[in-house]
């Protein structure tokens, strides 16, 4: 008898000409930001000095190194641009240019013309895609978010990515809803969950794609800044369907301290609602209006008696029957990115009575020919994991 048991792996790839790349691009930003004033140079701070004091000796990881869990056949690991089933060529540009530069960035003559950034994000790095999408890095220094080198590893690969043309079923009809934060336009379901409400329930038929994307390795978990994380630090998978992935706390808008405290248990965490409810209606971090998807919303769904292959995107060769469209996303456990492909959990306002570091999902896996879903499945509060969103309607 054969025992399967997932396993979190623990990449640390020191990037040391990646690092090296970063700070040379450091000191020429800084020169272009001081020839304008030759009196000031020579009481000028050093730029690399500043940068390598923040930054420290912090390990740099890449997206291209950051491996799956192993697999029953054995466990290999697998790249951001190699996961089994990525086939297609329409959803990314490939007449982009992905030809690797040891060169440094272009950088703008004056401040003036780069996007300004927070103090407190001083030293901290972000992702975004270009109007190629081409994946770009900044680093905020003084005040703004300069450009870093490109290399290779960075670059995106056109044959990397999922069709998403196959996301949602074309024989469902759905509404559609533009978050008025961002202008996100998600498309809708609409189901019946009488006799216990008033009326139909209206669901996101994608995650929840709202905040800042950071890599996991520059998060500051500040409150008031909401932090989202991208599968593999790769900003395509937030902008595609994919979503964002948020620590529970970040999920239901509460404080940082609450993925590790009972909610109202202390002055660090004061935050409460009734968290054994599972019918609740918690705004969260989905728009005025709309609230985290509960369990009682999951298990009211039409498809919900026959298992996770009714509820799957056509994506992942799913049914996909009442037009939920879920995608097999994975998850970001302490360390590592994985389960792309295989499995997902979404968050649910609930805690765990038993611990404070644990609260409630919705999980679905179809791993090792599994067809199940767990609708109260025990997750600690601070790993990284989907959001579903749900309009608000009246209780009878």
């Amino acid at each position: 008898m054969k025992i399967f048991t997932l396993r979190h792996s623990w990449p640390v790839i020191l990037e040391a000409k990646r690092r090296e790349s970063i700070l040379l691009a450091m000191a020429l930003v800084f020169a272009v930001f001081t020839a304008c004033d030759s009196s000031s140079s020579s009481a000028a701070p050093d730029p690399i000095a500043e940068v390598s004091s923040s930054s420290g000796d912090d390990e740099v990881f890449s997206s291209s190194s950051v491996t799956d869990k192993g697999t029953s056949s054995g466990g290999s690991s697998k790249s951001s641009s190699s996961i089994s089933g990525k086939n297609s060529s329409s959803s990314v540009n490939s007449g982009s240019d992905t030809s690797s530069s040891d060169e440094g960035p272009s950088v703008k003559s004056s401040s003036s013309s780069l996007d300004p950034c927070k103090e407190e994000y001083e030293g901290r790095e972000k992702i975004s895609l270009d109007e190629n999408r081409q994946r770009v890095e900044f680093v905020c220094h003084d005040g703004f978010w300069i450009p870093l080198p490109k290399s290779s590893s960075s670059e995106i690969s056109s044959s990397s990515y999922y069709d998403m043309s196959k996301q949602y079923n074309e024989n469902v009809e759905y509404g559609e809803f533009t978050d008025p934060r961002d202008g996100k336009v998600y498309r809708t379901i609409t189901y019946a969950a009488k006799p216990y409400i008033s009326s139909n329930i209206v669901a996101m038929a994608s995650n929840l794609n709202y905040g800042e994307m950071v890599p996991v390795d520059s998060a500051t978990n500040a409150d008031g800044v909401i932090e989202k994380f991208c599968y593999n630090d790769d900003p395509w998978y937030c902008e595609n369907g994919f979503g964002g992935l948020y620590s529970w706390s970040e999920a239901m808008g509460f404080h940082r301290a609450c993925d590790t405290l009972f909610l109202g248990s202390s002055a660090d965490c004061p935050d409460v609602f009734d968290s054994l409810s599972t019918r609740i209606q918690h705004q969260g971090i989905c728009p005025d209006g709309w609230h985290v998807l509960n369990e009682f919303e999951w298990r009211g769904l039409p498809s919900i008696n026959f298992g996770t292959s009714q509820m799957l995107s056509k994506l992942f060769d799913g049914t996909d029957r009442v037009g939920l469209s879920v995608l097999l996303g994975g998850a970001y456990y302490v360390g590592n990115y994985e389960g792309m492909g295989e499995y997902v959990p979404f968050w649910t306002p609930q805690e765990v009575p038993d611990s404070s570091a644990l609260a409630s999902s919705v999980f679905l896996t179809t791993f090792l020919n599994a067809n199940k879903v767990d609708f109260s499945h025990r997750s600690y509060k601070q790993i990284k994991a989907a959001v579903r969103c749900v309009k608000d309607y009246i209780v009878e």
